[in-house]
């Protein structure tokens, strides 16, 4: 398998080898046809013909080296494959230059512009991860290059370049702080950011060395990855909700039997015993599903990334067959914990403690999708308390639950001996998680939205923005190391000015002391949002945060817009 395997290396790199040769070969032809340009389109030749065989060793080099591997990723079918910590494998490039005075700021930004310009074009989410710290030391990675590609990314200001950016609340400086949130007013929906101090403790947690860990990045949208140390990312997402409906009938079958003091510690110990078996079925499927693919791992080879992979070529295997310093994980995207919690809440205080209903009651209610008890679906969602209001009864309910539900992934591992990681994360599904979800306690009523990630649910959190942060930030992400999601929207006239900017940079920081792990904002007013339905034709540039990455309004699905118009909007 060996010797196989690295005469298939020597074979695509012999294919990248030749793509670069036929640019460069291609780029003459074009240089010859136009004198005006020639000088120009003839550097770009040699440039290619260079990066066929050598080393880029200025910064336009090896910027165009990483654009060029995009292309040929691509090619090889990969999607959302990242560009990792682009800040600061290209800084040494860019510092030598700016030393040889070769070149200017301004020059990088044009370089820069012209990178995100052509990756927007791709239709793929690329993301970036900027700042954090050095995995040698632990201490800040901030650079002059972190602040370059974050006015790049503000001048074109299209999806595409997904930047995340990782904040050490700590050690990151705070100006930098200040110019990832005057990026995220500008409406394009990041950078994101990142809680860098607690993704580092949670990757330990998990088993992976310290100098690695402060080294991690992100694929796809918010999904953390040890870059050229593990194969690509795999995720599906998990409905619990699903379960509520069932226990809320166990428990009215059987509370005639159970001492009021035991009555909700029953319940939830049935709803999650429910959940729990629910997920060890997913996860024994899923790992007997990966163990047949994992058998013919010699057919199912990727000798392009692998060569670029540690150890793989050291180990004379595929990434996809162990030769991988750490094997692929895979994660399960928790939908609806907020909904969980309030339905937990619910249960708790309105039919365990207070006794305004039975669980009989109740179970009729949401049988009957509340046709009939419009009254008691009002007590429902007005007078049990909800996540996102800073809140500790409902909040403590959602922190058990992804505590409890985390201990079940954490005893599986995947066919490649990777982790099963729980993520708090929905995409837009869940959306159509709520679609084959019955009525639960909270008052949400059959086939609507479940919550999103782990975002309050839509319109529910009327606290203000603080409230919001003491509420997300009682979840324990350390659990979650694959990564989280809690989307917010802002009302643009309270982020104005130079007030407005240090407001929402000061808002970021406190959410990550009190332990959130990923914030990401929408900025774009409702009047906006309700205009852009009504007339796409006058929007068709409109750029907004949708979940883990940003898109253009106008051509998101109607349910996805309006999921991302019932959202509360908070001033800051």
């Amino acid at each position: 398998m060996g010797r196989i395997f690295l005469d298939s290396v020597l074979i695509t790199l012999d294919g990248a080898e030749r793509y670069f040769l036929r640019w460069a070969e291609y780029l003459l032809v074009i240089a010859n046809a136009n004198p005006k340009y020639y000088p120009r389109i003839a550097s770009q030749s040699a440039m290619m013909r260079k990066l066929s065989s050598q080393t880029p060793s200025t910064f336009h080099e090896a910027l165009q080296l990483v654009l060029s591997f995009h292309h040929m990723a691509q090619l090889d079918s990969r999607g959302a494959m990242a560009f990792g910590r682009m800040d600061q494998y290209l800084y040494p490039f860019y510092k030598e230059d700016k030393k040889q005075g070769c070149i200017d700021d301004f020059y990088v930004i044009s370089l820069l512009s012209h990178f995100f310009a052509k990756i927007t074009v791709d239709g793929d989410v690329q993301n970036i991860a900027l700042s954090g710290v050095k995995p040698e030391d632990g201490t800040d990675a901030t650079n002059e290059l972190s602040y370059l590609i974050l006015k790049a990314c503000k001048l074109i200001g299209q999806p595409g370049g997904n930047c995340s950016a990782r904040i050490d609340f700590a050690q990151t400086p705070r100006r930098f702080v200040k110019k990832c949130a005057e990026v995220i007013r500008t409406g394009i929906g990041y950078p994101a950011v990142m809680n860098d101090q607690l993704t580092i403790k949670a990757l330990t947690d998990s088993g992976y060395p310290l100098e690695d860990a402060r080294d991690h990045c992100f694929v796809g949208c918010i999904e953390v990855f040890i870059p050229g140390k593990q194969g690509p990312w795999a995720d599906s997402r998990h409905n619990s909700l699903e379960m509520m409906q069932t226990a809320v009938e166990w428990l009215a079958e059987n509370e005639k039997y159970i001492p009021d003091s035991e009555k909700f510690e029953q319940f939830y110990q049935k709803f999650l015993s429910l959940v729990s078996a629910q997920t060890e079925a997913i996860l024994t499927n899923d790992t007997a599903q990966q163990s047949k693919y994992q058998e013919m791992a010699e057919e199912y080879t990727s000798p392009f990334l692998s060569a670029l992979v540690q150890d793989c070529i050291g180990r004379g295997r595929d990434m996809n067959n162990g030769g991988a310093v750490y094997p692929s994980n895979k994660g399960y995207g928790i939908m609806g914990i907020a909904s969980v919690a309030d339905s937990l809440a619910a249960v708790k205080q309105l039919v365990c403690e207070e006794k305004r209903f039975t669980a009989r009651q109740l179970s009729l209610m949401l049988k009957n999708n509340f046709n009939n008890f419009e009254p008691e679906r009002k007590e429902l969602l007005t007078a049990a308390p909800k996540f996102g209001n800073a809140d500790n009864y409902v909040d403590s309910l959602g922190a058990r639950f992804v505590t409890d539900l985390a201990k079940v992934f954490r005893k599986h591992k995947n066919a490649q001996g990777g982790h099963y990681w729980m993520l708090i994360a929905s995409n837009v599904n869940n959306i159509g998680g709520g679609k084959i979800v019955g009525a639960s306690p909270d008052g949400r009523k059959a086939g609507e939205p479940l919550s999103d990630a782990s975002s309050p649910y839509f319109g529910r959190d009327h606290n203000g923005p603080t409230a919001v942060m003491r509420s997300i930030s009682r979840l324990p992400y350390r659990l979650c190391p694959g990564g989280s999601v809690v989307n917010m929207k802002v009302d643009p006239k309270s982020i104005e000015g130079e007030e407005g900017i240090d407001a929402l940079a000061s808002l970021i920081i406190t959410c990550f002391k009190l332990g959130g792990s990923e914030l990401q904002f929408n900025t774009t007013d409702r009047e906006t949002l309700v205009a852009a339905m009504e007339n796409p034709e006058h929007y068709e540039n409109l750029v907004v945060r949708v979940s883990g990455f940003s898109y253009n309004y106008t051509w998101l699905d109607k349910e996805v817009q309006r999921d991302i118009l019932a959202r509360t909007e908070h001033r800051v």
